[in-house]
């Protein structure tokens, strides 16, 4: 059961080998990680700024705190998926939620 506060699911998915079968490898999205968070379009305010620097970042998804996050994942929300553009930040410090800043 969603907590008020994270009302979404998100999936973390990894780039990862995976046996083709033959003996050999390739390489594809797997899913990492299932959570409650909650994701939400940046402000307008933020939107431009994110443009002056060329920067696409479009989303914030907040979540619980969970090691084993990082940059080179990609969340998977509903149908769609969010390039991750920042390592975890530690919202407050508490060690509590952490923020990612994406791009759809």
């Amino acid at each position: 059961m969603f907590h008020e506060e994270f009302p979404h699911e998100i999936t973390f998915q990894a780039y990862t080998k995976v046996s083709d079968g033959g003996g050999g490898y390739t390489s594809e999205w797997t899913d990492s990680l299932t959570t409650e968070a909650f994701v939400c379009p940046v402000s307008s305010k933020e939107l431009y700024q994110a443009a002056q620097t060329k920067n696409p970042i479009n989303h914030d998804v907040f979540f619980p705190y969970v090691d084993g996050i990082k940059p080179d994942m990609r969340v998977k929300y509903g149908e769609n998926i969010l390039t991750i553009h920042s390592k975890p930040l530690d919202q407050g410090g508490q060690g509590e939620i952490l923020l990612l800043k994406c791009s759809l």
